[in-house]
């Protein structure tokens, strides 16, 4: 997004870095709470005839499961916002429209669209309590999504690192309930070249450890009549 470039290039300029979290919510369309929908767009000012519409877009629907050949009686579709519709996106976005104030009430800038929803928070280098901050943030977003019948996956849900001009990386590690997200780390044009560098040179020294300890350990290898013990070509 060219907003989270901006942003996160100013912030560069200004010597901070920046932390953008990328939420993934597990079957979201699918768990939409009706009465929530209809109860939020009575507080945002939807009421009459427009009101008695989308009710009756979601009233009535149901489903049938087919296995094996045979098709189950229809059953009533009591959540839910139709995929694939015009409106399923709008809808669940209205219906995520309080999540802004959590967020906020964190420090947190944010971009949302349907279920993609991104954080991003700026911050001095120096700032020892970013990982509390972040932490503290995603537990009252995984409250508010568990009371409107939603909920993230922590295993899925990614965090990128923008390091502040002439600053070191930093330890951004953060509790997650029962998962620790580490920070992938990017540069200013979101680009993952710096990720990618780091991960392959910790590939190349694990393959060239490995090396050396067969070839160390060469004359314990069985199955060789030469003693020697060579890894996989594919693994080099």
């Amino acid at each position: 997004h060219i907003s989270l470039l901006f942003q996160s290039n100013s912030a560069r300029a200004a010597s901070l870095s920046s932390v953008l979290i990328l939420l993934d919510l597990s079957a979201a369309f699918d768990t939409v709470n009706h009465q929530i929908l209809i109860s939020s767009r009575q507080e945002l000012g939807v009421s009459g005839s427009a009101l008695s519409l989308l009710s009756s877009y979601l009233d009535g629907r149901t489903y049938r499961v087919t296995w094996r050949g045979s098709v189950s009686e229809p059953c009533p579709l009591t959540t839910g916002v139709p995929q694939g519709s015009v409106l399923g996106p709008l809808l669940f976005s209205l219906y995520t429209n309080s999540l802004g104030a959590v967020i906020r009430s964190h420090g947190f800038s944010y971009h949302s669209y349907a279920d993609d929803t991104q954080l991003i928070l700026s911050f001095p280098p120096s700032d020892t309590q970013v990982a509390a901050q972040i932490s503290a943030c995603l537990t009252d977003i995984s409250q508010w999504m568990s009371a409107h019948h939603l909920k993230i996956n922590p295993d899925k849900t990614e965090l990128l690192l923008f390091p502040g001009k002439d600053s070191t990386t930093q330890d951004l590690t953060v509790n997650f309930g029962n998962s620790m997200l580490t920070p992938t780390l990017t540069d200013s044009q979101l680009s993952l070249t710096p990720n990618i560098t780091a991960t392959t040179r910790s590939c190349r020294y694990s393959l060239q450890h490995q090396e050396n300890t067969s070839s160390s350990h060469s004359e314990g290898c069985p199955g060789t009549d030469s003693g020697s013990c060579h890894l996989p070509p594919g693994l080099l």
